[in-house]
């Protein structure tokens, strides 16, 4: 235990060092929100340091190794204090206002890390679900010298899925020298951490900037409310069914297999929120996005409320900015304009002063963290796209009514949008190939009643938020229409997936499930977001007491009903906390399969770079490859669904599956020892796992084809000549 506070209190101290030095940078962007936009200064500077590592590796300038990576940073540190050099009276001045809510963010961040770690160490097991895949995904971006990162499954070919936010994990593992076996359960609990310190960002800002004047109290609440809802609660599922068949016989998953399960039909979906990610530990793209996520939603309300005034305006951050900086922007914008030929369309439309006006300065980091997106959980540039659509149509339309300035404002915003993140995105864009087989209408669709359950609690919210509108009116908020947008857009993504669906490589029974997933998932974050604005906001303006009480009530009640989950998912994952294991998520594999503990060990201290290694190829969520997956090292085919759905096709990992079983078996020691070759093996693997595929396994060729290396037991490690 002992080795897991030290661990946990210098990867704290590493993510506290990148949010202070990145304090001056946030400054310049979120220098209005309550808390300085501290609540996401620790992403930024790890997004911002990750991009450029990521730019110098997969050009191939210079190497993904820890002096870069410390270079890098110390560039970086001097970015900002040549920011604050020259902003330092204004930023000292609104950070020492402000201390108090900055110290309570870096609080309610250690409290995530805390709490995550140790209910991981109740169960840290990099096992089941996705597990193997993210860990290999990282343990293959550890050892790779350039970018893209080689496929650990498929030999030769690098890897083709959207993996910047395992790149973000293999960045922080390297920079704190810290085992990517305790990494891999730290992140988990660092994400917990930052989803907390960004949704009270982003929900006491709002409700702040809704009043002439609020009491400091509700501020907080409203976003400590916000950040414990979309973390940790469900949905009505769980209480529905609790009410029905008692506390013993509820499973948690199914709160997130539901449509298509109860009752057993041929339309399998998956509706997952965050606290169910959390609880499985798969640190898998949806999850890791989520704190890029809240960044993204916290920096469109930025453009939005900054561009939105009447008269015509300056950004707010930038106007005082007498440094390069400025001079920069300007010029940006002028010839991005002129470059793609809208440079005429767009100064009409600022004459005629009826458009969203924007500066290319606002609407820079709007798309570089939207490309982020894109290569970090695909799924989610598509969201947040339609999303940033929805807000912006909303804006314009108060602002200039339904008109054609308002359509062609809109539509230009976005274009330019597209633009910034396709330059974000094009270096990643050139080694993806995108897995999507198209889009096609559905043939089944949720019954009412199921989805009322699913999505009741918003619902409720909506209403309520719906309800306050209408009778505020005259004085709504620029903070009440940002939320009336989000609630728009969460709607859109829960209906759009009752009309079409991302066809991909599942079976027809679980034909939309994927697609339901990735959509619901944010329109889930989105609703739960605004929770605490919604009550706080509510409750504080009605008047009559009797009223207020009885909406509070409500509130408590529906609050309650959501929070029941996390107990019930945490008791049962991870065995109502009783046995304490520690963060290193190998260590089952020492007990259960201590041979192959032992090859890994074995690899990771012995063997630099990224010679292919041969194993059994398995089947997914199996434990067959865990040699790859735990050391990084490319095997010729790894996991076969995952493998056809990256490559699109099922004949591409059979073909090499047929070579593997021919080089096992065969009594051809020409054909074994031309296959070997094709695939450039360096070593090959002889142990249980692959004497349970290969029956007839001929261990005396390998005798003959290299030489022993390396045994535990009977599992030996043959390096060929």
């Amino acid at each position: 235990m002992s080795s897991d506070l030290t661990y946990i209190i210098w990867w704290w101290f590493i993510f506290f060092l990148f949010g202070l030095v990145s304090i001056p940078l946030t400054w310049l962007f979120f220098r209005r929100f309550i808390d300085l936009g501290y609540g996401f200064s620790k992403t930024i500077g790890l997004i911002i340091v990750a991009y450029f590592i990521f730019l110098t590796g997969i050009s191939h300038i210079l190497p993904f190794t820890k002096t870069w990576l410390y270079v890098v940073f110390l560039s970086y540190t001097t970015v900002n204090y040549y920011i604050f050099k020259i902003k330092r009276k204004e930023i000292v001045s609104d950070v020492l206002k402000n201390i108090r809510v900055l110290i309570a963010q870096e609080i309610l961040f250690i409290i995530g890390l805390l709490f995550w770690s140790y209910v991981r160490a109740h169960n840290p097991e990099i096992r089941g679900l996705e597990k193997f895949m993210d860990f290999g995904f990282i343990n293959s971006i550890l050892r790779s010298k350039y970018l893209p990162p080689t496929d650990m499954w498929f030999a030769g070919l690098s890897i083709n899925y959207y993996w910047f936010g395992h790149f973000f994990v293999a960045l922080i593992s390297k920079f704190s020298n810290i085992p990517s076996s305790v990494t891999y359960n730290l992140m988990l609990a660092t994400i917990l951490g930052l989803s907390l310190m960004g949704v009270f960002s982003l929900s006491s800002t709002l409700i702040k900037n809704s009043f002439q004047k609020i009491n400091p109290k509700h501020i907080f609440i409203a976003g400590l409310l916000s950040a414990i809802l979309l973390n940790f609660a469900g949905n009505f599922h769980t209480p529905y069914y609790l009410s029905k068949e008692g506390r013993d016989k509820y499973w948690y998953p199914d709160a997130t297999r539901f449509i298509g399960y109860n009752p057993d039909i041929d339309d399998k979906t998956i509706h997952e929120f965050p606290i169910y990610s959390y609880v499985v530990a798969d640190l898998h793209a949806h999850l890791i996005n989520l704190p890029f996520v809240l960044l993204y939603i916290a920096l469109l309300f930025n453009f939005v409320s900054e561009s939105s005034n009447l008269k015509a305006q300056k950004s707010k951050q930038f106007s005082n900015i007498n440094f390069p900086i400025k001079k920069l922007f300007k010029t940006l914008e002028l010839r991005i304009f002129k470059l793609f030929g809208i440079w005429s369309p767009t100064r009409r439309a600022l004459k005629l002063g009826k458009n969203l006006e924007f500066r290319i300065s606002n609407i820079i980091p709007l798309g570089f963290i939207l490309g982020i997106m894109f290569m970090t959980s695909t799924w989610d540039f598509g969201n947040y796209l339609l999303t940033t659509g929805v807000v912006i149509g909303f804006f314009n339309l108060k602002k200039n009514g339904f008109n054609f300035n308002t359509i062609i404002s809109s539509a230009i915003t976005i274009g330019v949008l597209l633009i910034i993140s396709g330059i974000t995105i094009y270096p990643f864009l050139i080694n993806f190939q995108s897995i999507a087989q198209g889009v096609k209408l559905v043939h089944s669709h949720s019954p009412l009643w199921q989805l009322a359950i699913l999505w009741g609690f918003p619902a409720i919210l909506t209403v309520i938020f719906m309800l306050f509108l209408i009778l505020v009116k005259p004085k709504i908020r620029k903070s009440d229409l940002f939320i009336f947008s989000l609630h728009v857009a969460s709607w859109i993504l829960i209906i759009l997936p009752e009309i079409f669906y991302v066809k991909d490589i599942y079976i027809a029974s679980h034909y939309r499930a994927n697609t339901m997933f990735k959509l619901t998932y944010q329109a889930f974050v989105m609703f739960y977001l605004s929770a605490g604005y919604i009550a706080v906001r509510t409750i504080t303006l009605i008047n009559k007491q009797l009223l207020k009480l009885a909406t509070g009530v409500i509130f408590i009640i529906i609050f309650s009903l959501v929070l029941i989950y996390p107990s019930i998912a945490i008791n049962s994952y991870y065995a109502d906390l009783k046995n304490y294991s520690g963060l290193n998520g190998i260590l089952w594999l020492k007990k259960q399969f201590p041979e192959y503990y032992a090859v890994v060990a074995w690899f990771n201290q012995n063997i630099d770079n990224q010679p292919v290694v041969l194993e059994a190829p398995g089947d997914s969520y199996t434990d067959f490859n865990v040699i790859s997956s735990y050391t990084g090292l490319p095997t010729v085919s790894g996991w076969f669904v995952h493998e056809w759905l990256w490559r699109g096709d099922a004949s591409f990992p059979q073909a090499r599956v047929t070579d593997i079983n021919q080089i096992y078996t065969s009594n051809d020691i020409n054909l074994s020892k031309s296959l070997l070759k094709k695939y450039k093996v360096e070593y090959v693997i002889i142990g249980s796992f692959e004497r349970q595929k290969f029956p007839t396994l001929n261990e005396a060729r390998f005798q003959q084809l290299g030489q022993l290396v390396f045994s535990s037991g009977n599992t030996k490690v043959y390096k060929l000549n």
